[in-house]
């Protein structure tokens, strides 16, 4: 269902509140009813928008999602082949999680929350991110590229969680995320080798030639026969 204008006015409200008060004091100090006095909508119509408190805060990340989209559209991703590219996609969404610790918190909570009401929201998030790794990898994707392009989203979303945890540094999860796209842009390129090769047409070989003494016994209509040796 499409939002008008004014219902667009004030959804961004609501998630900007949010934000705010994840990035200030993470997922505790995200109440409903604050959120809705400081977004200056009633208590209903935020639940009518957002049905729980985890349901808002991956919407809010859904939104951040979108901000990116639209910084890589002013500013694409630099590199000269598609692993530099989507490197550089997930290094900058990593970033600007890692500025925000406390938001982060929240949101990695809202989406490991099992909550019914957030499984919507959470399928937009990989979705858009995908987009955005498809995107970097370029024009002309396979459905190969598109099932690739399923992975670094995922351990993008695995490195968060570990380093939000504290199992990882915010330089160590840069390091893996280089590491695991370049060795599945490997993986890929060397399956597409491969690929190529088997479609390849195979040239036929032309049978060899008999020996000539094999044609004359042929026309002859016997088997050539061993030269007898002579008696010494």
């Amino acid at each position: 269902m499409s939002l008008t204008q004014s219902q667009i006015a004030r959804q961004e409200r609501m998630l900007e509140v949010a934000t705010r008060l994840a990035t200030e004091g993470g997922f505790d100090a995200v109440q409903m009813r604050t959120v809705a006095e400081d977004a200056d909508v009633a208590l209903g119509t935020l639940y009518r928008y957002f049905p729980s408190k985890e349901h808002l805060l991956v919407s809010a990340m859904l939104r951040q999602i979108g901000e990116l989209a639209g910084r890589l559209t002013v500013k694409p991703p630099a590199g000269s082949d598609a692993t530099e590219r989507v490197i550089d996609v997930l290094r900058r969404a990593n970033l600007a999680l890692q500025r925000q610790p406390h938001f982060t918190l929240a949101v990695v909570r809202a989406l490991a929350s099992g909550d019914e009401t957030v499984a919507p929201a959470v399928r937009q998030v990989r979705v858009s991110m995908r987009s955005i790794i498809l995107a970097a990898i370029g024009e002309g994707t396979t459905a190969r590229d598109e099932l690739v392009g399923e992975v670094p989203e995922e351990v993008w979303l695995s490195a968060l969680v570990s380093w939000i945890s504290g199992g990882d540094s915010a330089q160590s999860v840069i390091r893996k995320l280089q590491a695991a796209t370049t060795l599945l842009f490997e993986a890929r390129d060397c399956l597409g080798r491969r690929g190529r090769r088997a479609a390849r047409p195979r040239r036929r070989q032309r049978p060899r030639p008999a020996p000539r003494s094999a044609h004359r016994a042929a026309r002859a209509g016997h088997h050539v026969r061993a030269p007898r040796r002579r008696a010494v």
